[in-house]
């Protein structure tokens, strides 16, 4: 199994935006992602932040969509690790709050994790998310109850996240056509050999994977039942 599946650095997954069928992509790769990180064993509980509400996270079985800290609480307690978190708030300061809130109960949960903050831009002020990517991935011995929490950040456009942000997730994922947005991403990370890299081998709905600015591998799209 790749390294990078299973450890816990933090991962940005950003991709090509349109309006065609060749477009889109980065969420169903982290739907995949998390939910494999704990049917697999990597990981003890997995969240998706999810301010869209997409229908096909939740189409497993084993996904308990909750729309609320109780209900979440509710689940683990009725024995679900997986978990469908799809917000109430819709504004951005009240988004920014109830993603805070969700992280600060899973800081008061034992056991790892791995969190899909879909749409990071939309709450990117976050005091959770912040604290998700510069201190969340090295909890285990720490005092708090949690063991380390791994995040998956999903957004538009990478550069819509600060650089702070950024700097914390040495694992940079590019899904599908590589064009301007692509060019400019790479281009702002000063990683021009893995941009002739990815550009080479990336296809729609492929995924490329950068580590600390070097290129590693580009995967064929995830299984369809996950989009």
């Amino acid at each position: 199994m790749s390294y990078y599946l299973t450890d816990g650095a933090h991962c940005l997954i950003s991709g090509a935006t349109g309006a065609g069928d060749d477009y889109g992509g980065k969420s169903v790769l982290a739907n995949w992602w998390f939910q494999q990180s704990v049917e697999r064993g990597w990981h003890d509980v997995g969240v998706f932040f999810d301010p869209k509400g997409l229908g096909y996270v939740s189409r497993s079985d084993d996904v308990r969509r909750v729309r609320t800290l109780k209900g979440l609480a509710q689940s683990y307690r009725a024995g679900y690790r997986l978990f469908d978190y799809y917000p109430r708030a819709t504004e951005k300061d009240a988004l920014e709050e109830e993603h805070d809130r969700l992280i600060q109960m899973l800081r008061q949960m034992g056991g790892s994790k791995i969190v899909a903050h879909d749409e990071a831009q939309s709450y990117k002020g976050s005091p959770g998310l912040n604290w998700c990517l510069s201190q969340g991935g090295n909890m285990a011995n720490s005092s708090e109850p949690t063991d380390d929490i791994r995040s998956l950040t999903v957004t538009q456009r990478p550069w819509n996240l600060g650089e702070t942000l950024r700097a914390n997730m040495p694992l940079k994922i590019w899904v599908g056509p590589f064009g301007n947005e692509a060019e400019n991403f790479f281009d702002s990370e000063q990683m021009t050999d893995a941009k002739q890299k990815v550009r080479a081998a990336t296809a729609p709905y492929h995924w490329s994977v950068t580590d600390g600015g070097d290129y590693v591998t580009t995967h064929e799209p995830v299984p369809e039942r996950f989009a």
